[in-house]
C-alpha cells in the first residue's frame, strides 16, 4: 500500500483532482508570503509561495487520516521512509506553479463558479434543507481552521487551473500512426507451443544443513522483524464520565424553560402569492382576476407584473414588513388582499395556507435542557478533576494513582505497536480512532507522559509510556520449521528454473520442443496455438505472456507457474500482424482510444499499460510550468524534519 503514494501523486490529473477532493473535504491551507528564503523556515519556495514543515506535516497527516479511514493503518514514519511526504511536496509545488502561472496570463475562475462549488461540499450544506447554509460553512472553515478568505482563495485557484488544463488540451489529437500502432499492438497473434514439466521432474529437496539455514536466516531478518512496542497508560477526560454525578432541580429545569421558551415557540408560518402593481387600479384589477380563479402567473403575464411566491415563510421571514402584515392578516385560502408595499408601491396577496404557531411543551423539552445544564456542570467538574489530577501528580503521584484519586478513568496496555496492533498482530479495538495519540506515544520517550491530546467524541487523552520493548528479530529456533520449509521452497523454484532453462537450451540447440521436454520428465502441453495478448494473460506463467509478445520468430522463453508447480517452455513459431489497410476503421478507433485521459484498464482490454495522449501531453505541460516556476527546495531542512529510520538504522551499523 505504501507504494501507492509512489503512484497516486504524479501527473496534473491527480494534481487537480486531489487538489479539488482536498478543497471539498480536507483542503491543505497553503500560504503565500515575502519573497526572501529562509533556509531556516521553509521546505520549499514557488515564487512567493513558501512551504514550511507545519504545512508539509498536516497535509501529509491528513493524507494519512485519509488512508487509515480506507483501512490502511499507516504510521507517519513509514510515509516517511516511502517517501510520501517528498511526494505530497512535490504535488504542492506543482500546485502552486500551476497557480502562478495562471495568475501570470489573467485566467482566473468568476465568483459564481467559486459559489456553485462551495454550495455543492456536503459539509456546506444544512443537514435538514440540504440547502447551502452560512453556519454550516463556517463550522467546516473553523473545523479544518481557515479563514474564509483563505479557504476561498485556494479554492478558485484550484478551479482556475482546472479551466486552464482543459482549455490547453482541449484541441489534442493523436496521429493516425498511434492508431495503428495500438491496433497493431491488441490484434497482433502468434502461434505457440508450449512444453510443462512438473515439479516432481526436479525430484525431492533435501532439508537444508545448518550453516545453510543460518544463512539463510541472517539474509531474512527483516522479514523476521518484530516491531518495537509499548506498553502504555491512557487517562481520558471526557464530559460523559461526569454526567452521573450532576443532579439539576425541577425548578431550575423549568426555569431554563422558561427563559428558553421564547426562543423556542415555532411561529405561525404562511405559503403566499404576491403580486407587485405599479398602482392601485393595477393591484385591484389583479385582485379580481385572483379572486374570480385566475392563476397568479396567467394575471401577472396578462397585466405585464411580476410574481413572487412566499413558501412556508414566518412573519419575520417576508422580506418587506408591509407584505408581511397583509399575509398575516389575511384570511387562508380567501380574497386575495391588496396592500401598499414598503419595497413596491402597491401588492396583491393571497394566502394558500397556513401551519399554526406551536407553543413549546416542558415535558417534550425537559431531556433537551436537563442535558445542556448537566453537560455545563458535567464540564465543571471534569476541569476540577483535571486540576486535581495535575496536582496530584506535581506532589509525587503516579499517572494512575492521580488520575483514580480524581475519578478520570485508566485503560492499561501491556504491549502496542505504533499502528495500534497487539504481540499476535490483531487490532487492539479499544485505540481504534486514536491515531494522533499512537503517534504521540511513539515519540514520547520511556517513562514519560505526553499533555493531554484532543481524540474523538470530545474527549482529551493523555498517554504514558510506562515500557519500551525494542524491536527484535525472531530467533531461528523459533522460526526453524517455517525457514526450513521456505528454504526448500526456494530451492525447490531455483531448481525448476534451471530445469526450464536446460529444456530451453536444448531446443535452442536443434532439439525439437518434444523431444527435449520428454528428456527432461516434461511433456507438449500446447501444440501449434494462435494465441493475442488477451489470451496469454490467462497462461499459467505470469511473465511468461510478456517474454512471448517480446521474442522475435523462434525465440524460445520460460517461466513457472504461479503457484511453483511446474516450469513452461515456449517457442514462438509465427508472428501475424494486422493488415492495417483494410482495417481503416478498427485504426481510427484506437486513435480515439489513445486519447483517453488515462487507459487505466488497458491490460484487461489488452491495450498497452499506458496513459493516453492527452495525460502525456498535460504532463509535459505541467513540467515546464514547474520548471520555469524555479521551485527550490531545502534538501537540509526537510531530511532533518522528517528522518528515514532507514537512515538511521545504516548510521548505527
Amino acid at each position: 500500500m505504501l507504494l501507492q503514494f509512489r503512484s497516486a501523486t504524479r501527473g496534473w490529473i491527480a494534481t487537480i483532482i486531489i487538489g479539488l477532493v482536498g478543497l471539498a473535504t480536507v483542503l491543505f491551507l497553503i500560504p503565500s508570503g515575502g519573497l526572501s528564503f529562509d533556509a531556516n523556515s521553509y521546505v520549499a519556495q514557488v515564487g512567493d509561495a513558501k512551504i514550511t514543515p507545519p504545512q508539509l506535516t498536516r497535509e501529509l497527516e491528513l493524507t494519512l487520516r485519509s488512508e487509515r479511514a480506507n483501512g490502511n493503518n499507516i504510521t507517519q514514519q513509514e510515509a516517511v521512509d516511502a517517501g510520501a511526504h517528498r511526494q505530497i511536496l512535490e504535488r504542492m509545488i506543482a500546485r502552486h506553479a500551476m497557480y502562478a502561472f495562471a495568475d501570470r496570463i489573467g485566467i482566473s475562475a468568476s465568483d459564481a463558479q467559486l459559489a456553485d462549488f462551495i454550495r455543492q461540499i456536503p459539509s456546506t450544506r444544512n443537514a435538514v434543507t440540504g440547502n447551502f447554509d452560512e453556519a454550516s460553512y463556517n463550522a467546516f472553515l473553523q473545523e479544518f481552521r481557515y479563514s474564509r478568505e483563505e479557504f476561498e482563495r485556494d479554492t478558485r485557484h484550484d478551479l482556475t487551473t482546472q479551466m486552464l488544463m482543459q482549455s490547453m488540451l482541449g484541441g489534442v489529437r493523436a496521429p493516425s500512426s498511434y492508431g495503428a500502432l495500438l491496433h497493431t499492438f491488441t490484434t497482433e497473434q502468434r502461434t505457440i507451443s508450449i512444453a510443462e514439466a512438473p515439479v516432481s521432474a526436479v525430484g525431492a529437496i533435501p532439508p537444508p544443513n545448518e550453516a545453510q539455514l543460518q544463512a539463510f536466516w541472517e539474509d531474512n531478518q527483516q522479514n523476521l522483524r518484530v516491531p518495537e512496542f509499548r506498553a502504555l497508560t491512557l487517562v481520558y477526560a471526557r464530559p460523559s464520565d461526569f454526567m452521573a454525578r450532576v443532579q439539576v432541580p425541577e425548578a431550575r429545569l423549568r426555569e431554563e424553560f422558561d427563559a428558553r421558551a421564547a426562543s423556542l415557540t415555532q411561529p405561525e408560518r404562511r405559503s403566499y402569492v404576491r403580486i407587485a402593481a405599479a398602482n392601485e387600479a393595477q393591484a385591484n384589477d389583479a385582485a379580481a382576476r385572483l379572486n374570480r380563479g385566475e392563476s397568479a402567473a396567467s394575471v401577472a403575464s396578462a397585466l405585464g407584473l411580476q410574481t413572487t411566491r412566499g413558501d412556508n415563510q414566518s412573519r419575520a421571514e417576508v422580506p418587506d414588513s408591509a407584505v408581511a402584515a397583509a399575509v398575516f392578516s389575511a384570511q387562508v385560502r380567501g380574497p386575495a388582499v391588496v396592500a401598499r408595499g414598503s419595497l413596491s408601491p402597491f401588492v396583491v396577496v393571497k394566502v394558500e395556507s397556513s401551519t399554526p404557531a406551536v407553543t413549546p411543551n416542558f415535558s417534550a423539552y425537559r431531556q433537551q435542557i436537563f442535558d445542556a445544564l448537566a453537560g455545563d456542570e458535567a464540564a465543571e467538574l471534569l476541569n476540577a478533576a483535571i486540576s486535581g489530577f495535575e496536582d496530584a501528580r506535581a506532589a509525587g503521584a503516579t499517572i494512575p494513582e492521580a488520575a483514580r484519586q480524581h475519578g478520570l478513568p485508566v485503560v492499561t496496555f501491556a504491549a502496542v505497536s505504533e499502528g495500534g496492533l497487539n504481540q499476535q498482530g490483531q487490532p487492539i479495538e479499544a485505540l481504534a480512532g486514536l491515531e494522533d495519540v499512537l503517534v504521540t506515544a511513539f515519540q514520547t520517550p520511556e517513562g514519560e507522559a505526553s499533555d493531554f491530546i484532543p481524540a474523538a467524541d470530545g474527549a482529551d487523552v493523555i498517554v504514558s509510556v510506562d515500557r519500551v520493548i525494542p524491536e527484535t528479530v525472531r530467533p531461528l529456533e523459533e522460526v526453524r520449521t517455517e525457514l526450513v520449509q521456505a528454504w526448500i521452497g526456494r530451492e525447490r523454484a531455483r531448481r525448476l528454473t534451471e530445469l526450464g532453462e536446460e529444456i530451453a537450451t536444448a531446443v535452442r540447440g536443434g532439439q525439437s520442443l518434444a523431444a527435449a521436454a520428454r528428456a527432461h520428465g516434461g511433456r507438449v502441453a500446447v501444440a501449434s496455438s494462435p494465441i493475442n495478448r488477451v489470451g496469454a494473460r490467462n497462461l499459467p506463467a505470469p511473465g511468461l505472456a510478456g517474454q512471448i509478445f517480446a521474442a522475435r520468430q523462434g525465440d524460445v522463453v520460460s517461466g513457472m507457474r504461479a503457484d511453483g508447480g511446474a516450469v513452461y517452455v515456449a517457442v514462438v513459431e509465427a508472428i501475424a500482424a494486422p493488415d492495417l489497410a483494410q482495417q481503416p476503421q478498427a485504426v481510427e478507433a484506437a486513435r480515439t482510444y489513445a486519447e483517453r485521459p488515462c487507459v487505466r484498464e488497458a491490460l484487461q482490454q489488452g491495450a498497452p499499460p499506458f496513459c493516453g495522449l492527452i495525460s502525456s501531453t498535460a504532463d509535459a505541460f505541467q513540467d515546464q510550468v514547474i520548471e520555469r516556476a524555479n521551485p527550490r527546495r531545502n534538501e537540509q531542512l526537510l531530511e532533518r524534519v522528517y528522518p528515514s529510520s532507514n537512515a538511521s538504522s545504516e548510521d548505527a551499523q
